[in-house]
């Protein structure tokens, strides 16, 4: 019989390991590399997730900002509307109008907004598309405070049962006084004769709506108070 060396067995043995080490040794390799790529996609959505939420609060912050131009757009209107004292469809109530959760006039709510005039928000004259996604839409209405129309005539005491009312503006002063808040605000009557410095005021509802890019939607709501009488 013959016997072979024992080193022989033995280097088979550390080969045959060798190579399972090798083989282990490449699976954990593949694993790390499968890891390192799915925190590689991970990272990149993230970016891209944040790149676009930072986009949809610019354009939301954007739209909120122009509705200034509606608010203003409202108060040079109001006079005239307010003097004429007629309901004009899409755009101003002579009386309060009632309102949703939200506190948004039924009139207009639920995204009712199809006869109201689309403005630009560089304060244009002239009124725009609605349905042009790429440009701020500023779309404004207003109610008066009244449960009951008013009259003119109507004292204070009066006046406070059907509207929501305030006391006369200051009279004092000039009327280039800027501390003269009745000459100042009679100003945007223009043409119109004013109401006189011994009539209260009415307060009156504006609910301003923008639409801009990415479907941005903003809607504000101030309160004008004017004279009445």
């Amino acid at each position: 019989m013959t016997l072979f060396p024992s080193f022989y067995s033995t280097a088979k043995v550390r080969a045959r390991a060798n190579r399972a080490q090798r083989g282990v040794i490449v699976f954990i390799a593949l694993i790390a590399v499968l890891v390192l790529s799915l925190a590689a996609v991970a990272l990149l959505r993230s970016t891209d997730t944040a790149g676009v939420i930072s986009g949809n609060v610019a354009f939301k912050s954007a739209t909120t900002s122009a509705a200034d131009t509606g608010a203003e757009r409202a108060f040079n209107a109001l006079p005239t509307l307010a003097t004429a004292d007629a309901d004009v469809t899409g755009k101003y109530f002579r009386l309060m109008q009632a309102v949703d959760a939200n506190g948004i006039p039924t009139a207009v709510a639920n995204n009712n907004w199809a006869d109201v005039p689309c403005y630009d928000a560089t304060g244009g004259a002239t009124a725009i598309s609605c349905s042009d996604e790429s440009s701020y839409r500023v779309q404004y209405v207003i109610d008066r405070l009244c449960t009951t129309a008013p009259a003119t005539t109507d004292p204070l005491t009066l006046l406070t049962s059907k509207c929501v009312a305030g006391q006369p503006f200051s009279s004092g002063g000039s009327a280039g006084d800027d501390l003269n808040s009745h000459a100042q605000t009679t100003n945007v009557f223009g043409s119109l004769t004013p109401p006189p410095p011994t009539r209260p005021t009415i307060h009156y509802r504006v609910t301003v709506r923008v639409q801009g890019p990415r479907n941005a939607l903003s809607i504000v709501q101030t309160t004008i108070e004017l004279p009445f009488g």
